[in-house]
């Protein structure tokens, strides 16, 4: 039987870490989509025009750094209580690549490949292996 809990801490890094790669990617994203009109503003408007560009940049850095620190945190913490330092090194990076996956597709619309889909299900397997207790002994 699986038993998540004493892991909770990993795969809270390792959601944050993906927190951090997703709004890290963000800025290029709403670039390409062109919210704001590329012309030259009209007098009037050019104060809201660069405040909007410099919003785009600015708090999806800002989250990526809140995000990035947080998975430091929890990171360490991890460590710190965990029996061997192996089992949260390989839990956070692994929930990291797996909710950087998710988000990839859902909110960004990266293609599904047979790849893809190969290495998400050998780290989940992975995952049950390493977590599973029978082999803790």
């Amino acid at each position: 039987m699986l038993s998540f809990t004493k892991y909770r801490l990993c795969f809270l890094a390792g959601c944050y870490a993906a927190g951090g790669s997703f709004f890290g990617k963000m800025p290029s994203v709403l670039t390409k989509q062109n919210i704001f009109d590329t012309q030259l503003p009209i007098v009037g408007e050019t104060y809201s025009y660069y405040c909007g560009i410099c919003l785009i940049h600015f708090v999806p850095f800002l989250l990526m750094i809140i995000c990035n620190l947080l998975n430091w945190h929890y990171y360490i913490k991890a460590l710190q209580i965990s029996e061997q330092t192996l089992f949260a090194t390989v839990l956070t990076t692994a929930t990291n690549y797996l909710i950087t996956f998710v988000l990839g597709v859902f909110v960004y619309q990266e293609p599904i490949t047979s790849l893809s889909i190969l290495g998400t299900s050998v780290i989940l397997l992975g995952l049950w292996f390493l977590c599973d207790e029978r082999h803790e002994k």
